[in-house]
């Protein structure tokens, strides 16, 4: 999955692909991205906690979680703990480009499968 992303943004972006949140933490930490793309369910440390972990240390730096998890409190959880976008992996064919764009531009980003998931979802 992490290909197909790349492969969606290469055209217009610098895109660096790691394979787990720790890996991601050590990449930030050589060299300070524009913004982080990350799933949230990887090997070892999750998107979640990398997320919080990375924020503590460098706290500009913007969050777009993409994910197969539609779960409401895990929509909420996320920008709770600082996401700025949110895309549903099935959505990111079509909406991963605007998201980045968006919270690139200063603004947020949720794609229409997430919204739906919180519009029918009780937390």
């Amino acid at each position: 999955m992490a290909l197909h992303l790349r492969a969606l943004l290469a055209p217009e972006y610098d895109v660096h692909v790691v394979s787990d949140g720790r890996a991601l933490m050590a990449a930030v930490d050589m060299e300070m991205p524009d913004i982080i793309i990350s799933d949230i369910k990887m090997p070892g440390l999750d998107g979640l906690a990398a997320a919080l972990n990375i924020r503590a240390k460098h706290s500009g730096v913007p969050f777009i979680f993409v994910s197969v998890q539609d779960d409401p409190t895990i929509i909420k959880k996320a920008f709770a703990e600082g996401a700025r976008g949110y895309v549903i992996k099935s959505d990111a064919g079509d909406e991963l480009t605007s998201a980045v764009e968006a919270v690139l531009g200063g603004g947020r980003y949720l794609s229409s499968s997430a919204r739906g998931a919180l519009r029918s979802g009780t937390v």
